[in-house]
């Protein structure tokens, strides 16, 4: 199974949370989250992503928030 790890732009840092695709590429993805970097502290979150829009913007196995 595929595991996403979620880091910040900013500054490049994990943020501890990983996230696995569900395979139905129409649902939203992170829905409702804010996410927090503690080393910057911008709070960033995710509106109307599908999990498709998502997908595509990984590098690798990670994403930049």
């Amino acid at each position: 199974m595929r595991k996403i790890n979620i880091h910040c732009r900013k500054d490049r840092k994990g943020l501890r949370m990983t996230y696995t695709p569900t395979g139905d590429s129409k649902s939203l993805v992170l829905q409702g989250v804010t996410i927090a970097c503690p080393y910057c502290k911008e709070a960033r979150s995710l509106h109307n992503m599908t999990e498709e829009e998502f997908l595509g913007k990984v590098v690798g196995d990670k994403f930049f928030i």
